[in-house]
C-alpha cells in the first residue's frame, strides 16, 4: 500500500513538473492559458494553447509570462537584445529574463520583437509565398505573378533571401517582363548597428535592362522599434554589370546607394502589414545617373498563415540601358499568400 501511494504522489509531482515546463499566460483579469509561445511582435503575442488553434494576445491584457523550457530572443523597443529564459513577474505587466549567468526585468510592453531561439537550425526559418494570376478573354492577355522570402535568424546574423517576378502570357509568347532576385546578410555588431552584404539580379523590360547584377557592401541602424512600427536604414556602395534589351553589355560600374525600410502593424481585427521599402542609387561611374528602386506592400489576413497581398512597385532610372527607353515604371500586383 506504500508503495502504492509513493508511486501516484510520485506521478502527481511528474505531471506537476511536465505542466510546469508548459508556457503559461497569466492574465489580468486572473485567468490564464498554458500552451506554447509562438512569437511577440510589437505588441502582440501569438499564442498555440494546449487542444486548441493559435491564438493573438494583446500584451496589455496579460499580467506575466513563463516560459522556462525554451531560450528566447527578446528585442526591446529600446534597442535592446537579451537571449533567455521567461521566468514570471510578481509584479502587473513584467517578466524576468534568466540569462543563466543573470536576470533581467522587463515590461512586456517594452517588447518590440521576441521568438523561440531553436538550436536546431531548419526552425530558425521562416518565410512566406505568394502567388497571382489574372486574365482577359477580350485580348487573351494572361498575367502571373509571384513573390517569395525565406530568413534565417542567428544571435548575430539575419539573412534573407527573397525573388519576384512578372509575366505576361499570349496564345503565342511569354515575356519574362520583370524579375528580382535578391540574397542580403546583415551582421549585427551592436543591438542596432549592422554591416550589410548583398547579391542581387534584376530584370526589367520597361526600362531596356535584359539583366543587371549587383554586388553591395555597407552599414546600417535599425533607429525605431516601437509597437507598431520597425524601421531601418543603410548606407554604403554597389557594383553593377548591365545588359540591355539590344545585347550591349557595360563593364562594372560604381554607385553610392540609400535605403529606408518601414513596417507598420496593426494585430487588431483583421490583422494588417504594410512594409514599404525606397533605394536611391548615385552613379559614381555615368555622370548625373540617378536610379530609384522603390516597393509597398499591404497584406491582410484572411484566416492563419494566409493573406491578401496588395504591391505596388515603382522603379527609375535617369539614363536606362536602351536610350530612348522610358524612365520610369510602375505597377499593382495582387495575389494570396501563405506564412511559414
Amino acid at each position: 500500500m506504500k508503495r502504492l501511494v509513493f508511486v501516484i504522489l510520485l506521478f502527481i509531482v511528474a505531471c506537476n513538473e511536465l505542466h510546469a515546463q508548459r508556457d503559461t499566460v497569466y492574465f489580468l483579469n486572473g485567468s490564464r492559458v498554458i500552451g506554447e509561445v509562438k512569437k511577440i511582435k510589437l505588441g502582440v503575442m501569438t499564442f498555440d494553447p494546449d487542444d486548441a488553434n493559435d491564438i493573438t494576445i494583446q500584451l496589455r491584457k496579460i499580467k506575466t509570462l513563463s516560459a522556462r523550457s525554451r531560450v528566447f530572443r527578446i528585442e526591446s523597443i529600446k534597442g535592446e537584445v537579451y537571449y533567455g529564459r521567461i521566468l514570471s513577474d510578481t509584479e502587473a505587466a513584467k517578466i524576468i529574463i534568466n540569462r543563466g549567468y543573470d536576470t533581467t526585468e522587463l515590461q512586456l510592453e517594452h517588447i518590440s520583437v521576441l521568438y523561440p531561439y531553436e538550436n536546431r537550425v531548419l526552425e530558425r526559418f521562416s518565410g512566406s509565398v505568394s502567388l497571382g494570376y489574372s486574365f482577359t478573354r477580350s485580348s487573351d492577355l494572361g498575367r502571373f505573378n509571384f513573390d517569395t522570402r525565406l530568413s534565417y535568424t542567428a544571435k548575430k546574423n539575419e539573412l534573407t533571401f527573397s525573388a519576384s517576378g512578372i509575366y505576361t502570357i499570349t496564345d503565342s509568347s511569354f515575356s519574362r517582363d520583370r524579375e528580382d532576385i535578391y540574397m542580403k546578410d546583415n551582421y549585427y555588431f551592436s543591438p542596432t548597428w549592422f554591416a550589410t552584404a548583398f547579391l542581387a539580379y534584376q530584370r526589367n523590360i520597361e526600362l531596356g535592362l535584359s539583366r543587371r547584377y549587383q554586388e553591395g557592401l555597407g552599414a546600417g541602424n535599425k533607429f525605431l522599434t516601437r509597437k507598431s512600427v520597425y524601421a531601418w536604414g543603410r548606407l554604403g556602395m554597389v557594383f553593377n554589370q548591365e545588359k540591355s534589351t539590344e545585347n550591349v553589355t557595360t563593364g562594372t560600374q560604381s554607385e553610392l546607394f540609400g535605403q529606408l525600410e518601414f513596417n507598420f502593424f496593426r494585430f487588431s481585427k483583421p490583422e494588417i502589414n504594410l512594409l514599404t521599402s525606397q533605394t536611391f542609387y548615385y552613379s559614381l561611374t555615368q555622370k548625373d545617373r540617378f536610379r530609384y528602386d522603390g516597393s509597398t506592400d499591404l497584406t491582410w489576413e484572411i484566416f492563419n498563415d494566409f493573406k491578401l497581398n496588395l504591391s505596388f512597385y515603382n522603379n527609375y532610372d535617369s539614363k536606362p540601358p536602351v536610350e530612348g527607353s522610358r524612365t520610369l515604371d510602375f505597377g499593382i500586383v495582387f495575389g494570396v499568400s501563405y506564412t511559414f
